[in-house]
C-alpha cells in the first residue's frame, strides 16, 4: 500500500512538472500582511513544477498589462532598468532546485528591493503604481528559452490615496473618534494642571537658601560698682594747712 502511494506521488509530480505550459501564477493565498500594496505584490512559490536540473535556470518575468511580450522578446532577458522603455524585465533568477517540493506554502514578494545595485542587473526593485502580469521561464545552460508557463491574471497595485484629499475637517470624523479626541485633550489638560499644582506646592516646602541676617544687640554700657570713698576721715589725722 505505501510503496503504491509513492509510486502514485511520484506519478503525480512528473506529470506537474510536464505540464509546465498550463501552470498559471497567481497571488499567494496565504494569510500574510502587504498580499498586494502600492508598490508590490506577493506571488505563491510554485511547488513540483519544475524538474531538479540545476543546470537550468528559471526566472521570473514582470510586464505591465498592455505590454505585448512574445518568445522573441522573453528570450532576450532585460533588466529592470530597462522596465520603463520595455514595459517588461527579468528577476528571480533561481535553478531549478530552488523550486522543490515542501509541505509550508511559500511566496514570493514582488517588487520587494528598495533600490538596485550597481552589480544587481536583474534586481526586484519596487513597482510604479499600475497592472502588471507575470510567468515563469526556463532556461537551458546555454541561454535557451526551453519552457515556460502561461501569464498570470492581471494584478492590480493598490492605490495610495493623495494627502491633498485627506479630509480634515472635524465634519468629516466619525462620532467616535470626535469624543476620544476629546476625551483625550480633557485627559491632557488635566495632567497639566496636576504637573503645575504640584510644581507650585513643592516651592513652598522648599527650604531657604538665603539667610536673614540677624542684628546684633546692642550692647549697653555696663554700670561700674563704684565704691563710695568718703574723706571726711582724712581731716581727722591730719591737719589741712591754712592759709
Amino acid at each position: 500500500m505505501i510503496i503504491s502511494v509513492k509510486l502514485w506521488l511520484l506519478v503525480s509530480l512528473s506529470s506537474v512538472a510536464a505540464d509546465l505550459t498550463s501552470y498559471v501564477p497567481q497571488l499567494t493565498n496565504s494569510p500574510i500582511l502587504g498580499r498586494v500594496t502600492t508598490s508590490t505584490f506577493a506571488l505563491d512559490k510554485p511547488q513540483c513544477l519544475f524538474g531538479k536540473n540545476s543546470s537550468n535556470t528559471v526566472w521570473l518575468v514582470v510586464a505591465t498589462s498592455t505590454a505585448s511580450v512574445g518568445d522573441s522578446l522573453l528570450q532576450a532577458k532585460t533588466s529592470y532598468r530597462d522596465f520603463s522603455t520595455t514595459g517588461y524585465y527579468h528577476t528571480y533568477a533561481h535553478d531549478e532546485t530552488f523550486y522543490n517540493c515542501t509541505s509550508t506554502p511559500e511566496y514570493m514578494r514582488v517588487g520587494g528591493d528598495s533600490v538596485c545595485s550597481v552589480t544587481d542587473t536583474y534586481c526586484n526593485k519596487y513597482l510604479p503604481q499600475g497592472t502588471y502580469k507575470v510567468k515563469f521561464v526556463v532556461f537551458n545552460n546555454t541561454n535557451i528559452l526551453i519552457d515556460q508557463t502561461k501569464w498570470s491574471n492581471l494584478i492590480t497595485l493598490s492605490a495610495g490615496k493623495d494627502p491633498a484629499g485627506i479630509d480634515t475637517w472635524p465634519g468629516g470624523r466619525s462620532g467616535c473618534m470626535i469624543v476620544i479626541t476629546s476625551i483625550l485633550s480633557v485627559l491632557l489638560a488635566l495632567v497639566v494642571a496636576a504637573l503645575i499644582g504640584a510644581f507650585i506646592i513643592g516651592r513652598k516646602n522648599l527650604p531657604c537658601f538665603t539667610q536673614k541676617t540677624q542684628s546684633k544687640p546692642k550692647t549697653m554700657p555696663q554700670e561700674i560698682d563704684l565704691k563710695n570713698y568718703k574723706t571726711h576721715h582724712v581731716s581727722e589725722f591730719y591737719d589741712l594747712p591754712t592759709h
